[in-house]
């Protein structure tokens, strides 16, 4: 029997994460521009999910994706840990600091979806730095641990890729806080979600939200790089029967 290609090992599990991250931006962003929530020109992410009903979808989604972000970063910490145990010692503890930082990051996410920044601001941004912060060290993390398990066990070519998307990460994530906080200053408008060229600071509002989406682009490709490896691993159950042996004494019948 022929197995698709997608459905090999758990290869399935990054894409499941980039599906369900995709259609977490993608269908509350639709929503929220036809019912007039937002404005159609960049939005940030979160403004697209602060209104029902996109925020109820939005959450939703949000939650899925960081339940399997979680899984995708757990079955990656236990394959570099048990199929890699040849890999110096250091691999592995940074392995361990990766599964730690990426978990935090994965719990960022589910923050970010259930603590509105019209409800919640506080806890909004602190979960929106958890899982973009925390992300981007995640994805260094992981391509320096590719580049250590190259030859053997990754490509260069695949070391290169995840070293420029977490350096794109990086770089999008500093111009999203940079620009936020210059068009702040300069905003004079009625409602910061529907952000107006004629309001001050638009330009850079822009740059920042564009820079958002970049960001998140790139955290969604660097999932996808995880594919081919996962193809490696498969999921299998182990069933155990437990017989619990009761000593009959003094039974006529025994």
């Amino acid at each position: 029997m022929c197995t698709p290609w997608l459905f090999v090992g758990l290869g399935w599990l990054p894409i499941a994460v980039g599906v369900s991250l995709g259609l977490s931006f993608i269908i509350p962003y639709c929503i929220a521009v036809g019912l007039g929530h937002v404005s159609a020109g960049f939005p940030y992410i979160s403004d697209t999910g602060t209104e029902p009903p996109e925020s109820c979808i939005f959450g939703q989604l949000l939650n899925i994706s960081s339940a399997l972000a979680f899984a995708t970063i757990y079955v990656r910490y236990k394959q570099v840990a048990e199929y890699y145990q040849d890999v110096p010692g250091r691999v592995l503890k940074c392995n361990k600091a990766g599964l730690v930082l990426g978990s935090l990051a994965a719990l960022g996410m589910s923050i970010v979806a259930n603590f509105q920044e019209t409800n919640m601001i506080i806890f909004h941004l602190i979960g929106a730095m958890m899982c973009f912060g925390l992300g981007v060290l995640y994805g260094f993390t992981m391509t320096w641990i590719s580049y250590k398990l190259s030859p053997q066990h990754c490509t260069m070519t695949m070391f290169r890729f995840r070293l420029a998307l977490s350096a794109l990460a990086l770089v999008f994530l500093v111009t999203t806080l940079l620009f936020a906080g210059l068009a702040s200053s300069q905003w004079d408008g009625a409602d910061p979600r529907k952000w107006l060229p004629e309001d001050g600071g638009f330009g850079l509002h822009v740059a920042s939200t564009a820079s958002e989406w970049a960001m998140a682009v790139a955290f969604l490709f660097f999932f996808f790089t995880f594919i081919k490896e996962f193809q490696k691993v498969e999921l299998a159950a182990e069933v155990r029967r437990c017989q619990r042996l009761i000593n009959v004494i003094g039974d006529p019948s025994a």
